[in-house]
């Protein structure tokens, strides 16, 4: 079985990378990949992390759906997976999570941030790409099932606020739309593992929250990635 991860920030992945003992591929240069990419041997599965990189410009991880789509769409190509997962970090809200909780879904991944008026485009905009949920995946891990919605910022302006409420959102963050329409496009199933580094609702700055928990919740994404890959049967 061969699964493909996700994942956007350098700081979330190596940690994993290292415990899985996986190798850096070198560039595919037919593919002008420009994303950094880890292979190796685990319980039995070829494992594949490919990162979002760095931007040369401005020397920071590529966040955001933008690269989440160029990167997945890239490994596709490179790899053909049967699986791919897509695991990171997200926000929350007070009544759903506390720092460091890992939440995944058994519901489609939507956009909070697609506003588009216009019947059809509407519907369009919010997505709603399919996702699986295998309960065994998941067995001896402490986590939470709900809606998963993307955007493009970290910040939280009302109205992506009561976008993401009347979605029931329970996980707001900037890659995961992005991953499940490119593995829908190809037939792949997919599933996102995401750790909670700051809650939405109170009174306190999300950026200083997220900087500050960063490490905590990057720590129980790997613990928690690595559990899940020991638990997936080829």
């Amino acid at each position: 079985m061969k699964i493909l991860i996700i994942m956007a920030m350098e700081a979330e992945a190596m940690p994993i990378i290292e415990e899985l003992g996986l190798k850096k591929l070198p560039i595919n240069e037919k593919l002008h990949s420009c994303f950094p990419r880890y292979r190796g041997e685990f319980e039995g599965k070829e494992i594949i992390i490919s990162l979002n990189g760095k931007s040369k410009e401005y020397g920071v991880d590529r966040i955001g759906t933008e690269y989440a789509a160029l990167n997945t769409q890239s490994a596709i190509i490179e790899f053909f997976p049967d699986l791919i997962i897509n695991a990171g970090t997200c926000g929350a809200f007070s009544q759903d999570a506390e720092i460091a909780d890992i939440i995944t879904t058994d519901r489609p991944a939507v956009y909070h941030d697609h506003r588009v008026p216009i019947e059809g485009f509407d519907e369009f905009a919010k997505g709603r790409y399919p996702t699986i949920h295998r309960p065994e995946y998941f067995t001896g891990i402490d986590f939470k099932l709900g809606v998963v919605t993307t955007g493009s910022s970290l910040d939280m302006p009302k109205i992506d606020e009561q976008l993401i409420r009347e979605g029931s959102g329970m996980a707001k963050e900037m890659e995961c739309a992005s991953v499940a329409a490119a593995a829908q496009l190809h037939g792949i199933d997919f599933f996102p593992i995401k750790s909670v580094t700051d809650i939405i609702d109170v009174e306190l700055d999300n950026v200083d929250q997220f900087l500050a928990n960063l490490s905590k919740a990057s720590e129980k994404l790997g613990k928690t990635l690595i559990q899940v890959l020991k638990n997936i049967k080829g």
